[in-house]
């Protein structure tokens, strides 16, 4: 399967936050829309980073009190991409190589979406779904002539 499959089933939508937008808010907006992931944007709206739960529970481990710190204080600048062309066990291998949890989909340079290792399960436990059916088909007989 290929990672464009995901975007199909998810959707594009990307959340994002501003580079100087605090912790807190970006917190908040995690929370609000139940998600672990941003791409963090600068004045310009152009992508310079990530910022995860992982990075904020870093951060107060690290720092305690993150009132009014900005994002680009704790955002993870190297953003790991692949391609919508990329199959799904080439992603699980970045992710692993990488320890992210979260990858951006790129094509031409442009972010079509994000996917992460949730929708890697997710997707696995279909495969193995419906490669279990097919398994009990074949083994009573059925599904073929």
């Amino acid at each position: 399967m290929l990672v464009k499959a995901i975007l199909d089933e998810k959707g594009p939508d990307l959340i994002s936050v501003s580079e100087g937008s605090t912790v807190q808010k970006a917190a908040q907006l995690f929370k609000m829309e139940r998600i672990g992931f941003a791409v963090v944007e600068n004045g310009m709206h152009v992508p310079v980073g990530a910022i995860s739960e992982r990075d904020i529970v870093q951060a107060i481990a690290d720092r305690g009190d993150l009132s009014g710190l900005p994002v680009a204080d704790i955002m993870t600048p190297n953003l790991v991409s692949v391609s919508p062309e990329d199959t799904l066990e080439t992603v699980r291998e970045i992710m692993t190589e990488k320890r992210t949890r979260h990858v951006l989909v790129k094509e031409h340079g442009a972010i079509m979406g994000v996917v992460s290792i949730g929708d890697l399960i997710k997707h696995s436990l279909n495969e193995c779904k419906i490669d279990t059916v097919q398994m009990r088909d074949y083994i009573n007989g059925q599904g073929y002539q």
